[in-house]
């Protein structure tokens, strides 16, 4: 019986799901800006590039498609990696109730090996409208700890101005 007890307990120990070398796998952030004024909106996308595909993907502003490793430099010179600038991503839509302006920036998150968040980087959004920012600096990802929510798609509506959110669980993003 005690045998049985222990066979139990070390199956429960054993890692669920897939523990291969996905689990290992290069990640790539891939921010997407759409302006669509037939459609009047504006899309900004939050998403990842896995292994090759995300190694040699080519980011271009002409397609809206941004990385926000290139909106940092780093100083790897010390023993710690450390931002040393960063730099901003402005585009302009025009849609049927005005211009809307969209800035992306970098947001460092993410743990290191020492447990320190600043590991891994997504991006922040903000968007105006006549002046005034109807959604303020928000990190696509907030926190380097524990499962909150990832956003992954930030519409903002011309005809209404109406800025929607689509949010996932991280578990559901990585």
């Amino acid at each position: 019986m005690a045998r049985n007890r222990i066979f139990i307990i070390l199956l429960l120990a054993l890692p669920t799901g897939n523990v291969g070398a996905e689990a290992y796998e290069t990640f790539y952030p891939l921010i997407q800006y759409s302006c669509d004024p037939q459609a009047d909106t504006v899309t900004v996308t939050n998403s990842l590039l896995k292994g090759d595909k995300g190694k040699t993907f080519k980011y271009s502003h002409e397609d809206g498609s941004y990385s926000p490793w290139d909106m940092v430099e780093i100083d790897r010179t010390s023993g710690r990696p450390k931002i040393v600038k960063k730099s901003k991503v402005v585009n302009t839509c025009e849609l049927s109730s005005g211009s809307y302006t969209v800035t992306l920036e970098p947001k460092p998150f993410g743990k290191t090996l020492d447990g320190r968040c600043g590991a891994s980087i997504s991006a922040s959004i903000t968007i105006t409208y006549d002046g005034i920012d109807i959604l303020e600096k928000t990190p696509f990802e907030n926190y380097c700890h524990g499962n909150s929510p990832i956003i992954t798609r930030v519409t903002t509506y011309g005809k209404t101005g109406d800025v929607k959110i689509k949010r996932i669980a991280k578990y559901k993003f990585y």
